[in-house]
């Protein structure tokens, strides 16, 4: 009894440290893996980020079924605090227009959804940021 007690023990200490482990690699990484892991991540919560759109998008690609051309662009976000956060998000089927506000939903590096807002619904200590 004493060894199986052990073993849960530190097979709950491993996960643990694995959890927080990949917090913090996943922190600012815009990797796909990433989005997963923090998806599935308890320690990662929902949080709203804020961009400024531009011209520039990393990279493209066609959806597998419709083959209408996506957008991916990678920027830095702001959080209501104003820290920093680079973080990836994708334009479905349109190329976004530049100067832009984004209020972004994410869970750590997996984002939920975004949305455009008016430069007046950002909050006022990001503003100067952009």
């Amino acid at each position: 009894m004493k060894h199986f007690c052990k073993s849960v023990l530190m097979i709950l200490f491993i996960l643990v440290i694995s959890i927080i482990g990949l917090r913090i690699y996943t922190y600012n990484n815009t990797s796909t893996a990433a989005a997963m892991i923090d998806y599935f991540n308890p320690l990662v919560k929902t949080a709203t980020l804020y961009t400024k759109t531009t011209e520039n998008y990393d990279y493209t690609y066609p959806d597998a079924v419709s083959k209408i051309e996506n957008f991916a662009y990678v920027q830095t976000c702001y959080t209501d605090k104003g820290e920093k956060r680079k973080l990836e998000y994708i334009s479905f089927g349109k190329k976004l227009k530049p100067d832009k506000f984004l209020r972004l939903t994410v869970k750590g590096q997996n984002v939920m959804n975004w949305e455009e807002i008016d430069k007046g619904d950002l909050p006022d200590n990001i503003l100067p940021l952009f």
